[in-house]
């Protein structure tokens, strides 16, 4: 028909009271289906005729979108559709109901509903925006929404919104963040739609609001294509107080989706402000500090996006003004909160062009984060987050082209490197999870420092060129050491990584290490410096010695090093202090001769002028220490000096009882080795002879006054103002010694047989040949196997008659 207008006084009451009741009159679905569609089919028919139904439409519909039939609900949108369409200015007096009674079927579980519900409340709002208000957070569901069509339907409404509404610009703080979120969809259609939709608004806003922004499109017309169109960011910068307190707020929400879609909103919607977002930098950032404390990994990771973003537009001495005072001073100091500051302002530093962050903003970063309470946290994650902090502005220094400031670029470099190595110097521990962090970003820096101002170095190189300045600042600081302070760490760390420079600056390392073996320090502190000694004489050639110079250092490191820590005391922490010093001083006479008439690192004279004083006594009392290490150690200690010092009778005497004790040690292993001691103990023996047989003839049986010096005897006058020194052993001794090798030749072990016999083999060229035959011959019948005997008196001269 032409016309249905003349039927509808009759048909559309049937409908109405078919389908607007407070229960269901029609029980058939198919039925309720059929009747909306012919509903829908007389609005187009009808058109503008059709207005005065609209309110008993808005009845039938109100109720038809609770239909539990789905497509009772699609065909409802489609009403809506058609009404909008034909009826506007009817439906504009029922736009907030309509409205309203929408939003069910945009939470239908079926992706079509909720598409075709959208379609529907965007012509709804179109002609009537006046309860836009109430399918707003609707709407922001649907923005997190599983289907892509969905979202694409969203995009497309909020976008047409801004597009036809009239009062589009007064209402975009409403509606543009429902247009920005598709900027940050998985769907690459999606952002292109939104992007599209974008840039028709900012050409609107530029056509509408000309007078506005003739000015800055008449010069920047030449402006690059990757920033928005000048229309897009005026839009957006007039709402931008409304928009970014809506995104903080989402920020804060319970669900983590909705707190990470404002996130990637807040981020999209900066972009378009640019440069206009620094007024507000003062409430993003602490938002930003909360949500990168203690967040979900996904909502971290849009906000670090955001900061990035921000350090883009906004001027580095405006975020530093805001977010320097909360690090320091904000929280209480708490952990979680400095954490967020360290995140957001690792995030700024990255997203700051390197052009803006100076040498005077980098050394001003630099200082904070040099702060002690800070830098000394016992939190490995807090230091971790500073390294990453300090591996950012070490990535500016190297990446910015050389200036003439070339003095504040270096101071620059000097500071990092600080920082760095304290932070390097923290204990690995691999079972910390930050730990491995705080490593990479410390490595990932000093690789960056070592390309700054053209050179390429390794990490030696590196420290080697800052390791004198460190030095020197150490050197000033450690009177207040504790073994507490992390300058302990850092000298490790530093001696450690900087090889032979350390023999560069000796002249500043031993007083340095002397002073701290002082006996008022600490244990721990005086045992630093006895871990900073090992690992350097691992090595054969020690780094120390680079310079040729660690000689010289000897009676400063004998006397405030070895003697001072080597001396008991009671304690277990003493016990470990004397036994690394035994282990520290074997280390150092076992390194490769410095030079001639050395003993390792040592003169021969240095150490022949503490031997009587201290340094015999000090090794007596360590062998009878509690470990057996200590024990070894000595002997060990023992062996070397006997192969290189002059001793005389006198310390013969001294020394041999101390040396049979160990033969009755606990352990079998020592025992041995203090059997294998003897053949070096009357090697020693025999070069004094040697050295006193022109003497002895002279002297006949007594004793004879003589000087002696770092050559040994060199003068015979009795005018010679020298010491008492004895020419021979009394008889008693040799045999207090051969008892009591003799005794453990008969040992149950093998071994330690066979090293007393080679002892005792040793001794039979210096030994009274008479005494040894007389006590061999007097215990070879006691003794289970007397095999050993016999080959000893085999090797005896023949007695004489």
């Amino acid at each position: 028909m032409d016309d249905v207008t003349p039927f509808l006084p009759y048909i559309v009451p049937a409908i109405v009271a078919r389908l607007d009741q407070p229960e269901i009159v029609e029980p058939a679905e198919e039925v309720r289906l059929l009747l909306v569609q012919a509903l829908t089919r007389f609005v187009v028919l009808a058109q503008a005729r059709f207005a005065p139904y609209v309110e008993d439409s808005v009845r039938v519909l109100q109720k038809t979108f609770c239909d539990p039939f789905p497509d009772i609900k699609k065909e409802s949108c489609q009403l809506v559709v058609e009404l909008s369409k034909h009826c506007a200015r009817a439906v504009a007096f029922h736009g907030a109901t309509v409205a309203k009674a929408i939003i069910p079927a945009m939470q239908h579980r079926h992706s079509a509903v909720r598409c075709l519900a959208l379609r529907a409340v965007r012509d709804a709002m179109i002609v009537d925006a006046s309860a836009l208000d109430d399918v707003l957070e609707p709407l922001r569901q649907l923005a997190l929404d599983k289907s892509q069509s969905v979202r694409e339907s969203l995009y497309s409404t909020a976008g047409d919104w801004l597009l036809k509404l009239p009062d589009r610009w007064s209402l975009g703080y409403k509606v543009l963040p429902l247009l920005l979120a598709g900027f940050s969809d998985d769907i690459p259609k999606a952002v292109a739609l939104s992007a599209d939709y974008m840039d028709r608004i900012g050409k609107l806003y530029e056509e509408e609001w000309n007078d506005r922004v003739k000015d800055e499109m008449d010069y920047t017309s030449d402006e690059t294509t990757d920033r928005p169109r000048i229309g897009c960011r005026h839009f957006a910068r007039e709402n931008t107080q409304k928009i970014v307190n809506q995104m903080l707020e989402g920020m804060a929400d319970w669900n983590v989706e909705v707190r990470t879609k404002s996130t990637q909103i807040l981020a999209t919607f900066i972009r378009f402000c640019e440069e206009k977002i620094t007024g507000y930098a003062g409430v993003i950032l602490p938002a930003l500090y909360k949500v990168l404390a203690i967040d979900e990994p996904p909502v971290a990771a849009q906000a670090l996006k955001v900061a990035e973003i921000l350090g883009l537009h906004v001027e580095p001495d405006i975020y530093l003004e805001v977010l320097v005072p909360a690090l320091t001073n904000g929280g209480g100091g708490a952990t979680q909160f400095r954490l967020g500051c360290l995140r957001t302002l690792q995030a700024l530093i990255s997203g700051t062009p390197p052009t803006r962050l100076d040498a005077a903003r980098i050394q001003r970063l630099t200082t904070v984060l040099q702060d002690r309470e800070l830098m000394n946290n016992e939190n490995t994650e807090v230091l971790a987050e500073v390294a990453s902090v300090a591996a950012a502005l070490t990535k500016v220094v190297a990446t910015t082209p050389p200036s003439d400031a070339a003095a504040a670029r270096e101071s620059c470099c000097l500071e990092l490197f600080v920082l760095l190595a304290y932070l390097n110097s923290v204990n690995e521990d691999k079972s910390i999870p930050e730990n491995a962090l705080l490593r990479s970003k410390c490595v990932e820096a000093f690789g960056l420092l070592a390309t700054v101002g053209g050179r390429d170095v390794g990490p030696q190189d590196l420290f080697a060129s800052f390791f004198a300045v460190m030095i020197e600042r150490l050197v000033v600081t450690e009177p207040s050491w504790t073994r507490h302070s992390p300058e302990l760490r850092l000298l490790k760390t530093l001696t450690a990584a900087a090889g032979p420079a350390v023999g560069l600056r000796l002249d500043l390392v031993i007083p340095l290490l002397s002073r701290m073996s002082a006996k008022d320090k600490e244990i721990e502190v005086r045992e630093t410096v006895l871990d900073i000694f090992l690992p350097f004489l691992a090595t054969k050639n020690t780094p120390l010695n680079s310079a040729g110079q660690l000689p010289s250092y000897g009676p400063a490191i004998l006397e405030h090093v070895v003697l001072t820590n080597g001396i008991w005391k009671p304690g277990r922490k003493a016990a470990a202090l004397r036994n690394k010093t035994i282990k520290t001083f074997l280390a150092m006479l076992a390194s490769r001769p410095a030079g001639d008439n050395c003993v390792g690192v040592f003169y021969a004279k240095d150490l022949a002028a503490v031997w009587d004083a201290h340094l015999m006594a000090l090794l007596i009392s360590v062998l009878e220490d509690d470990d057996m290490a200590a024990r070894c150690d000595t002997l060990s200690i023992l062996e070397h000096l006997l192969k290189s010092l002059p001793f005389d009778a006198a310390t013969f005497k001294k020394l041999y009882p101390e040396l049979l004790k160990r033969l009755d040690d606990a352990h079998d292993d020592l025992r041995i080795k203090a059997a294998r001691t003897w053949p070096r103990f009357f090697a020693a023996m025999r070069g004094w002879q040697e050295l006193v047989a022109p003497l002895r003839a002279a002297a006949g049986d007594g004793p004879i006054t003589v000087v002696v010096n770092d050559a040994g005897i060199v003068d015979l006058s009795s005018d010679a103002k020298g010491a008492l020194v004895e020419l021979r052993l009394d008889d008693v001794h040799w045999i207090a010694m051969i008892k009591g090798l003799t005794i453990h030749m008969d040992d149950p072990n093998p071994e330690l047989q066979q090293a007393v016999f080679e002892a005792l083999e040793s001794a039979l060229a210096l030994a009274p040949p008479d005494l040894v035959r007389e006590h061999l011959v007097s215990v070879r019948g006691r003794h289970r196997n007397p095999r050993h005997i016999d080959a000893l008196l085999a090797k005896l001269p023949p007695a004489q008659k």
